[in-house]
């Protein structure tokens, strides 16, 4: 059975209506009012000795409570009936309910109204103070009350248009915090998906650059192959020379294929960034290497940069030969991770490669300067996320983070990459042509 508050919801929301149906019912209210502070005779003068009937003064409150159900419409329509309904109630002797119906109509024209109404509404009630205050100064030849007689016509007419502009100022206000709300979610909106669409178009140049890479690495096992195909092939048959050039050819083959599934990876990755929209054009029209990272650290330590490298096994010098792909993504980490200590580390960093069963690649540096935190642009995290999917694209691991206990310890980038088994690929025979060539 429902419950007697469920009941009334129904009633609660038609009284409570901002529309057609809640003015009716604001008129009704208002004429009962009017009827019942009407029946206690609080004021009732008979001005010209005419004596009415009692259902009389019920028309005047009817005729004004009816204009009000389009008060929120015709405000100012409804406002100059009940002024009408006022004056004959007057002229009947006058009431306390025609004046609350007088009331609401002057607050519906100063909520609901447009500026043209409200100025009239003003205009209006100003000559009818005045007009009081003529007439009872008139009458009583005394200037104070004249006065006194404009400031109750003050108080009761000039209060409920106080009272409605003061509603309408805050529910415009209202309306102006919702609408500023609004628009900061759809500007909110706005930044996401440009953020969103630079993310994606960074995504795109980043898997073109890697497609440049995988056409570089395999035309350069290619060629090799080719070399070492067409050499063996120029001179008279030899069974061992042919058999050292079928070695050099398969192991040719055999890292054109890792290398291009490790390509291949990255192209069909879904998530991750790309490296800063800063890296530059170059990015897409070369494929960087570990050989070129000489420029790299001169750069670096022409910004000044006190660098300084560990290379055990010759990684820079090519001592150790890495997969294309473990070579590019080298060069973005070490590129990207100096790049970050000259944004915002130190005037110290190391660099450190050490290549066994994996090749382990750390860039450290000192902390910040002091007062370069106050001058260097804040990081958007691109690089980072940059590194760590070149890295884990290879079967990798990426971590970064501050050196020590805080910021002030430094910030150290370390990356773990896979290297191949030596023992698990033929090893070409020395003095067999496997040299790789650009295409």
């Amino acid at each position: 059975m429902p419950r007697l508050p469920d009941r009334l919801e129904p009633l609660v929301r038609a009284v409570l209506a901002e529309d057609r149906r809640g003015d009716v019912i604001t008129a009704v209210k208002l004429l009962v009012i009017a009827l019942a502070l009407d029946a206690l005779g609080l004021v009732r003068i008979n001005w010209s000795g005419l004596e009415a009937p009692t259902w009389w003064f019920v028309v005047p409150a009817v005729v004004g409570c009816t204009a009000l159900v389009w008060r929120r419409t015709r405000p100012l329509v409804a406002l100059g009936v009940a002024v009408l309904a006022f004056a004959a109630d007057i002229a009947l002797g006058g009431s306390v309910g025609l004046i609350v119906i007088l009331w609401e109509a002057l607050y519906a024209v100063h909520l609901h109204g447009r500026p043209a109404a409200r100025r009239v509404a003003v205009v209006g009630v100003t000559a009818v103070v005045l007009a009081v205050m003529i007439v009872v100064g008139e009458i009583t030849g005394e200037v104070r009350y004249a006065v006194l007689g404009g400031l109750q016509a003050v108080t009761l007419l000039v209060m409920p248009m106080w009272w409605g502009a003061n509603v309408r100022q805050g529910r415009e206000l209202a309306a102006a915090a919702h609408e500023r709300e609004r628009l900061e979610r759809e500007r909110g909106s706005a930044l996401l998906r440009l953020a969103e669409a630079a993310r994606h178009d960074a995504v795109r140049a980043e898997r073109t650059a890697v497609a440049r890479d995988l056409h570089d690495v395999v035309a350069s096992h290619l060629s090799a192959i080719t070399i070492t195909s067409g050499g063996a092939l120029a001179g008279p048959p030899d069974a061992d020379r042919d058999r050292a050039a079928l070695r050099a050819v398969r192991a040719e083959s055999l890292a054109s294929l890792q290398d291009m599934q490790a390509m291949i990876r990255v192209l069909r990755a879904e998530t991750g960034q790309s490296a800063e929209a800063s890296a530059g054009v170059d990015d897409l029209l070369a494929a960087p290497r570990v050989a070129q990272l000489g420029p790299v650290l001169e750069q670096a330590r022409l910004a000044g940069l006190d660098l300084t490298v560990t290379d055990p096994a010759g990684v820079l010098t090519g001592a150790t030969v890495l997969p294309a792909a473990v070579d590019h993504a080298v060069y973005r980490v070490v590129r990207e991770g100096l790049t970050n200590v000259l944004k915002h580390g130190g005037a110290r960093a190391a660099l450190r490669l050490d290549a066994g069963q994996r090749l382990e690649l750390e860039v450290c540096d000192s902390g910040p300067r002091a007062g370069a935190a106050d001058h260097a642009p804040a990081g958007t995290g691109i690089g980072l996320v940059s590194m760590r999917e070149r890295v884990e694209a290879v079967g990798g691991s990426f971590e970064a983070g501050p050196a020590g206990p805080d910021d002030a310890a430094g910030w150290r980038v370390r990356a773990l990459l896979p290297l191949p088994d030596p023992a698990a690929d033929d090893v070409p025979t020395p003095g067999v042509a496997t040299g790789r060539t650009s295409a």
